[in-house]
C-alpha cells in the first residue's frame, strides 16, 4: 500500500529517539554513524534480524522483547567501536544477548574470531559478576546466551573466517576440547536483490542503496529505489535522507529540501533528475577514505616495520607528521597496535585526530 499521504509531511529527521534507551553515538567515520543511528532503533533492528538472519524463535518477538544494553563494560575494558550494539532479547525460554557488529570497511578484518570471543567473554564476565551469589553456585545456573552478528558492507566479498576454531595452531588435533563458536554474518554485498524487494522497510532500503557503489550503479534502476522510498512511511522516509545524507553524500539544506520536494510531487523524471545531481558532487572525505582503504588491503596483513610505514604513509596525506610523532609510531612493536592504527588514520581527517584517538602527541 502506498503512503503517498504521508509525503506532505516530511520533514527534518529528528536528532535523536529520545524514547529509546540512551545510546552513546559519538562515532565519527559516516557508515558507522549512519548504520548505529539506524540500528539503534528497534523497529529497525527488529525487521533485520527477522529478515535477514531470520531463526525461528526471532520470528515471535516484538519490540517489548528487545532492550538495548549500555555496553560501558565493553568499551571501558576491551575498545570496541562506538558503533557496535548489544541487545538483551526476552524469549519465551530465556534471555538471550545478540551483539551486533557493524564491520564497514573495505578490507577483512581477519582477527574478528578472536574481537568476537573477547566481546562474548565480557558480557558473561558482566552478567556473573552481577547476579546473585547464592544463585550461581547452583548446579542449575547457566549463562545467557550471546549469539554474535557481523555486518560486512564492503565492495569486496568477506572472507575472514567465521569460526573460532580455525584461529587456533593444529585445532584438527584436539577435536572438541578446543573452544570453538560460529558468528553470523549478513555481508550486503551478497544479499540478493529479489530478497530485498520481497518487503520494503527502511533497512531493506538501506541495503537497496548500500549495494550500489559506484556512480553508474546509482543511476541504473535510480526510478524503481526512489518509488520505495517514496512509498515508506514519513518517519523511514525522513531516516533514510538522513542515512544517505550521513553515507553517501552530504546534504546541505538547500540540498535537502529539494531532494524532499520532488519526493512530494512525486514525478519519477524529476526526481532522477535531482538525485543524480547530488551524486555528482562528490564528497572529498568519501574519495581519500575509499584511497586509503585500497592502500590498506594491502599493507594490513603486512610486516611490524611495513604496517609502521603504512601509518606515516597515510598521515603524510593529512599533513607533516613531526619527527616525534614518526619516532613513536616506528618504535611501536605491537603488531596488533598497528593494525588498530591503520584503521584509525583511515577514518581520521587530521593528524591531530589521529593523535588523539590512538593517544600519541605531537611536540
Amino acid at each position: 500500500m502506498k503512503k503517498k499521504d504521508n509525503i506532505k509531511n516530511v520533514q527534518e529527521a529528528p536528532k535523536a529517539h529520545q524514547n529509546e534507551e540512551n545510546v552513546k553515538q559519538d562515532t565519527d567515520n559516516p557508515h558507522d554513524k549512519g548504520y548505529k543511528r539506524i540500528f539503534s532503533i528497534k523497529k529497525n533492528f527488529l525487521d533485520f534480524i527477522k529478515k535477514y538472519i531470520a531463526f525461528d524463535w526471532m520470528m515471535e518477538l516484538t519490540e517489548k522483547d528487545l532492550e538495548l544494553v549500555d555496553k560501558e563494560f565493553i568499551t571501558d575494558q576491551f575498545d570496541t567501536y562506538e558503533s557496535d550494539l548489544v541487545y538483551k532479547v526476552n524469549t519465551r525460554k530465556g534471555s538471550v544477548y545478540l551483539f551486533f557488529l557493524l564491520e564497514l570497511q573495505s578490507y577483512n578484518d581477519f582477527t574478528m574470531p578472536f574481537r568476537l570471543l573477547v566481546y562474548i567473554t565480557a558480557i558473561w564476565l558482566d552478567y556473573f559478576k552481577n547476579c546473585d551469589k547464592d544463585a550461581r553456585r547452583k548446579k542449575s545456573f547457566r549463562l545467557p546466551a550471546v549469539i554474535p552478528i557481523v555486518l560486512h558492507n564492503g565492495g569486496r566479498s568477506w572472507t575472514a573466517s567465521s569460526r573460532f576454531k580455525e584461529m587456533i595452531d593444529k585445532a584438527e588435533l584436539f577435536g572438541n576440547y578446543v573452544v570453538d563458536f560460529e558468528y553470523v554474518l549478513v555481508s550486503v554485498r551478497n544479499l540478493d536483490l529479489s530478497k530485498i524487494r520481497q518487503s520494503n522497510t527502511l533497512v531493506d532500503n538501506i541495503f537497496l542503496a548500500d549495494k550500489k557503489r559506484t556512480r553508474e550503479e546509482w543511476t541504473e534502476n535510480m526510478s524503481e529505489l526512489l518509488q520505495r522510498i517514496r512509498e515508506m512511511e514519513t518517519e523511514d522516509l525522513n531516516e533514510w535522507i538522513t542515512w544517505f545524507s550521513n553515507v553517501i553524500r552530504k546534504l546541505n539544506e538547500e540540498e535537502r529540501n529539494l531532494f524532499i520536494e520532488q519526493i512530494r510531487k512525486g514525478d519519477v523524471k524529476h526526481m532522477c533528475s535531482s538525485f543524480e545531481r547530488l551524486l555528482i558532487k562528490e564528497n572529498e572525505q568519501g574519495r581519500r577514505k575509499g584511497k586509503i582503504e585500497g592502500k590498506i588491503e594491502g599493507k594490513i596483513e603486512g610486516k611490524i616495520e611495513g604496517k609502521a610505514e603504512a601509518v606515516i604513509e597515510f598521515l603524510e596525506e593529512l599533513g607533516e607528521p613531526s619527527d616525534t610523532l614518526r619516532k613513536q609510531i616506528m618504535e611501536q612493536t605491537d603488531i596488533t597496535v598497528l593494525s588498530r592504527w591503520l584503521k584509525i588514520v583511515a577514518k581520521s581527517e587530521s593528524i591531530a585526530e589521529f593523535e588523539e584517538a590512538v593517544g600519541l602527541v605531537q611536540l
